[in-house]
This record gives C-alpha cells, structure tokens and sequence, in this order.
C-alpha cells in the first residue's frame, strides 16, 4: 500500500468505515469546502473542514489531524483514528 499525503479531495467524498471501533466517516462537499463529518452512536457527530498544502492534507477538528489516501486499495487513513474502507455506495432502483 502506497499512501498520499496530497490528492484530490473529491477522490476521497463518501462514507468510510473503520474495522476497528473508530466511528463512522462521512466524507462530503459543503459550499466551497470539503468537510469530513465523525459519527458516533450516541447521535452526535463532529465535523470539520478538510485543508491541503504542500505538506499535506488534514482535517481541522480539535486538534489538527493527518489524512492519507490509498487510491489503489480505496483506503482512507486518519491519523487519529487508523484505517478506514469505504462503505458500498447504495442506490435506489426504478
């Protein structure tokens, strides 16, 4: 698994989930920026926006967290939280 640190941030919008105990991620556009929303099930969520320079891209929550993309496996990694895979895409039929 090759991980970057910088890549487009549309490659990385959807739902993520961890296999481990980390809550669920959804990971979306709002307005002009790119926001990652954490859900926990007690029903409260926690959202910040997503930032990228020549160092890398983090998400701005309490604390400045590091992400990292594996577009080949479609694995998302958050510093703070470990490895995450993306949740099936569900679509209504006709």
């Amino acid at each position: 698994m090759e991980y970057e640190y910088l890549f487009p941030l549309r490659h990385i919008c959807g739902r993520w989930r961890s296999n481990c105990k980390s809550p669920p991620v959804r990971v979306f556009r709002e307005g002009g920026a790119y926001r990652i929303r954490f859900s926990y099930r007690w029903g409260a969520a926690l959202t910040g926006t997503l930032y990228r320079n020549g160092q890398g891209t983090w998400a701005d929550l309490p604390e400045r967290v590091q992400i990292a993309y594996d577009a080949e496996n479609d694995r998302l990694v958050i510093a703070s939280e470990g490895t995450y895979v993306r949740e099936p895409e569900e679509y209504e039929s006709d």
